[in-house]
Formats: structure tokens, C-alpha cells, sequence
């Protein structure tokens, strides 16, 4: 099992094709699920004070063609609990209690969730965000790949939707992410 795999008919599907704009993609698993929960449950421990810990890049939804190449890439891992100011350059999201950012282009969207871990690493996993990464390319670039909100809007549901597999797989004792997501920018640029 893997955490990329989706369903023909899951809204996740739907996301990732239109914001890809394409109907079929090509999807990579860097790691299982198992991998991956391991990985980033080894990453908290290590984690030195204020900065982030190693990510772990999960999955990529991709197409390529001879005029172009586009892509979404998924990265998960953990972040110094602070409280998420305003972006410098960016749109901010309220997502049923987590924080998000994508960024004025549209080419990266962020989520910090927190995320309280059963056991040993429940103490630790309480100080600190879990944060994923989705990184949107279009290659080549050109002035008009840029994401207008309702772009926005989706990439960050898509980031949501995608970070909610990693925190069930992660067995998250507060289910942060367990409600259908809100998308709710609170600014913008």
C-alpha cells in the first residue's frame, strides 16, 4: 500500500486533474505508507530546536508531453510550534482548525496541522506542527501559469486532502483532519 494511490472517482482525482489540466497523470510513490510513517515518526526525536525536521517526499502526480511538463509533489515532516504570522508573500488558510499558506504564484502550498501522537512520541509530537509541503511546477514557465484564488483554493483542499492519508496512517490520537476540509482563505497578497 501506498499513500499516492487514489481512486478514479475520489475528489482527490478530480483535484489533481484539473489542476494538472490534464485526464490522465502519471502518479510516483517515493515510499509506502509504512516507509513513510516510520520515516516521519524517526524525523520528530531528532528534530533540533526551531528548525524543521527532514521531509519526506510522498508522492507525485505528474504529466509530461512534448510542450510541456506539470506536476504536484507531496512532502511531509514536522515544524517548530509557532504561531503562523502572516505570509510574507502568499494567501492564508483556515482549514478546520489548521493552518495554511499557498504562496502568491500558486506554485507551493503549506499545512501545519497538529498532530498528537499515541505512545513515547506523544509529548514531543504536542510542542511541534505537522506540516506538509505540495510543490506545483509547470515547466516550461510562462506568465500565464499563474494561479488565480479558486487555483488556490483547490491546491490547498488538495494539500488537505493528501496530508489527511499521512495523519490516519500516522494514527494521530486528535484526528485533526477527520471533517471534510473548509477552505477558508483569510488573506491575501
Amino acid at each position: 500500500m501506498n499513500p499516492c494511490g487514489i481512486s478514479a472517482s475520489s475528489e482527490e482525482d478530480a483535484l489533481i486533474r484539473e489542476i494538472l489540466a490534464a485526464e490522465d497523470f502519471e502518479t510516483r510513490a517515493f515510499k509506502s505508507t509504512s516507509e513513510l510513517v516510520d520515516k516521519v515518526k524517526r524525523a520528530l526525536p531528532g528534530m533540533r530546536p526551531g528548525k524543521n525536521s527532514y521531509f519526506n517526499a510522498a508522492c507525485r502526480y505528474r504529466v509530461e508531453d512534448e510542450h510541456r511538463a506539470v506536476s504536484a509533489t507531496f512532502s511531509f515532516g514536522w515544524s517548530p510550534r509557532v504561531p503562523p504570522g502572516p505570509p510574507s508573500n502568499g494567501v492564508s488558510y483556515e482549514l478546520n482548525g489548521a493552518s495554511g499558506v499557498t504562496s502568491t504564484s500558486g506554485s507551493s502550498s503549506t499545512l501545519l496541522v497538529q498532530c498528537d501522537l499515541p505512545g513515547e512520541l506523544g509529548a514531543q509530537s504536542r510542542n511541534v506542527w505537522f506540516s506538509a509541503d505540495a510543490y506545483f511546477s509547470v515547466m516550461p514557465a510562462t506568465g500565464a501559469d499563474v494561479v488565480d484564488q479558486a487555483g488556490k483554493d483547490r491546491r490547498m483542499t488538495l494539500t488537505y486532502l493528501m496530508t489527511r492519508r499521512v495523519t490516519d496512517a500516522l494514527g494521530c490520537e486528535n484526528e485533526p483532519l477527520a471533517k471534510p476540509p473548509v477552505v477558508k482563505p483569510l488573506s491575501a497578497p
